[in-house]
């Protein structure tokens, strides 16, 4: 149907042109009948016909617009989310504030104190380390960054991070009687869980 109304279409705007053009040579009268006559050739259903095949056009253009702004939109939020990311979790202070954590987990492996981790030494850092990745895993949830393109970096050291902050972690949510605590953070630790039995099954995530 869509040929069918639009050749005649085509045909239309051709002889509208050439009338356009006949307009430019004769007098008032002359082109009053030629346009008459253009008029006389169209049936009220092929105009109708041409309407609807120019919606169509028009709509069919302004879902490929839509959906063309949203892919670009969701690419550059996605952008953005994997600069966030490399800021919290590659910055040096970023490494730093793991390896204090790691420390005080080696330390806690040795004495089965884990007070360690409130020590008034280590507890900025393990502060830091989990907020981090709960942050991160906030924006891994709201899909602003690709679970899979994450977990391609930074699954190892995610798991490393939560099994060493774990303890802590789990003790706090007692104390404050709030099992969503660092939620996010365990959410990311257990997708990349997944990701490590799939990929690489036999390393080591042991946080030394």
């Amino acid at each position: 149907m869509l040929t069918g109304t639009i050749l005649p279409f085509v045909s239309l705007i051709t002889q509208i042109f050439d009338f356009l053009d006949l307009t430019s040579k004769l007098g008032f009268s002359s082109m009053a009948l030629q346009y008459g006559s253009i008029i006389n050739q169209i049936s009220p259903s092929n105009i109708l016909d041409w309407i609807l095949t120019l919606a169509d056009i028009a709509g069919v253009a302004a879902i490929g617009l839509v959906v063309a702004v949203v892919y670009f939109q969701s690419r550059q939020r996605k952008f953005a989310g994997l600069i966030e990311i490399f800021k919290l979790l590659n910055g040096k202070e970023q490494r730093e504030a793991r390896a204090m954590l790691f420390e005080a987990y080696r330390k806690y492996k040795v004495t089965g104190n884990d007070s360690i981790f409130d020590d008034e030494f280590y507890k900025e850092y393990v502060n830091r380390t989990i907020s981090d990745f709960n942050e991160v895993g906030a924006l891994v949830k709201k899909g602003l960054v690709s679970t899979n393109l994450f977990l391609d970096v930074y699954w190892n050291i995610t798991l490393r991070s939560w099994n060493a902050s774990r303890i802590i972690i789990q003790k706090r949510r007692t104390s404050r009687n709030y099992n969503e605590y660092m939620i996010n953070f365990e959410v990311l630790a257990s997708d990349a869980e997944k990701y490590k039995n799939k990929r690489f099954p036999s390393s080591s995530v042991e946080p030394f």
